[in-house]
C-alpha cells in the first residue's frame, strides 16, 4: 500500500471514529451544593441478558459464565433512562449527606462503605435538593447500559474484551481508583467493569422459576454488579452477578444513580440546585 492510500485509510478511520462519538448524546449535568455530576441517556431497546458456556454458536457465549447467569434470555427495556456517567463520588456523597464514610478518602474516588439502606437515604435527600426522582438501576437496566445499550458491540466486559484499558480489578491494582480514569464503553459510561461493585434495586433471584422456588435466604439479598478492585477479573464481566445483604457496608462497594427519562428536560440539560 502506497503512502497516499495509507493516509486516506487513516483519515477514513478517524472520520468513522469521530462520527461514532458524535452519535452519543452529551451527558446531562446536575449540580448540588457546588458539586456537579453527569447522567448518560440510555435509549430503550432489547438485549440478550446473561451468559452461557454450553454452545459457542448461541447468544452470549462466555467460557467463564456462572450458574446464576443462565439461562440467557431476551429482555426489553421499554423506556429511556439515564444512568450515572461514573459511580457516585465521595465528593457528591458528602455534598448531600454532610460526611464521607469511605475509609480511603479522596473526593474524586467512588464513595464506599455505604449500605443499600444508606443509599436510599442519600437518594431521598438528593431528590429534595434537586426536585428530581433519582433511584438505583434495576439489574436489567444495569446490564443493558453496561453492554452499551443499542450501540453494543457484544463485549465481555463493559467497553471491551480485555480489561487492561477498561477496568480495575485485583490483577492490576491494589487500591481504589479515581472515577473515570479508564476507557468508557460504547455509551460513554465509565467503570461499569471494575473499581467498585454497584448496588442495584433488584432483589436477588435466579433467572428461572424452578430454582427460585428453592432460593431460600438468598432471596433476601440485593443484586450487586460490575466487579471491583479487590475482586478477580472475571467479576468485571457484564453478565457477572453478585449478592449482598442490604445493610452491608463494604470498602470496595458503591453505587451509580439512575433516572427515568421522563423527568429530564432536554431543552434545559443543566439543572442547578441551590
Amino acid at each position: 500500500m502506497n503512502n497516499k492510500k495509507l493516509i486516506f485509510s487513516f483519515f477514513l478511520l478517524l472520520t468513522v471514529a469521530v462520527r461514532a462519538q458524535d452519535s452519543i448524546p452529551a451527558p446531562t449535568s446536575y449540580t448540588v451544593n457546588k458539586v456537579t455530576f453527569k447522567m448518560v441517556r440510555v435509549e430503550k431497546g432489547g438485549f440478550w441478558m446473561g451468559a452461557q458456556h454450553a454452545d459457542t454458536l448461541e447468544f452470549n457465549y462466555d467460557r467463564q459464565s456462572q450458574i446464576d447467569e443462565v439461562p440467557v434470555h431476551h429482555v426489553n427495556i421499554h423506556e429511556d433512562f439515564y444512568i450515572g456517567q461514573t459511580e457516585v463520588s465521595q465528593k457528591l456523597w458528602k455534598a448531600v449527606m454532610g460526611y464521607n464514610p469511605s475509609k480511603k478518602k479522596c473526593c474524586k474516588k467512588p464513595v464506599t462503605n455505604v449500605s443499600y439502606v444508606e443509599v436510599q437515604e442519600f437518594i431521598r435527600l438528593l431528590d429534595s435538593l434537586t426536585g428530581m426522582h433519582f433511584r438505583l438501576p434495576t439489574e436489567e437496566e444495569w446490564e443493558f447500559a453496561a453492554r452499551g445499550g443499542n450501540l453494543s458491540k457484544g463485549y465481555v466486559y463493559s467497553g471491551g474484551n480485555e480489561t487492561k484499558k477498561i477496568a480495575w480489578h485485583d490483577g492490576n491494582t491494589r487500591r481504589l481508583r479515581k472515577c473515570g480514569k479508564k476507557r468508557p464503553n460504547e455509551l460513554g459510561i465509565y467503570d461499569m467493569s471494575g473499581n467498585v461493585w454497584e448496588w442495584c434495586s433488584t432483589t436477588y433471584r435466579f433467572y428461572d422459576k424452578e430454582r427460585n422456588a428453592r432460593l431460600g435466604k438468598d432471596g433476601e439479598m440485593q443484586i450487586i454488579r460490575g466487579g471491583a478492585w479487590q475482586l478477580p477479573e472475571t467479576s468485571c464481566r457484564v453478565a457477572w452477578r453478585g449478592k449482598r445483604l442490604p445493610n452491608l457496608q463494604n470498602s470496595f462497594g458503591g453505587f451509580r444513580l439512575c433516572l427515568d427519562a421522563q423527568y429530564v428536560k432536554e431543552e434545559t440539560p443543566e439543572t442547578e440546585a441551590r
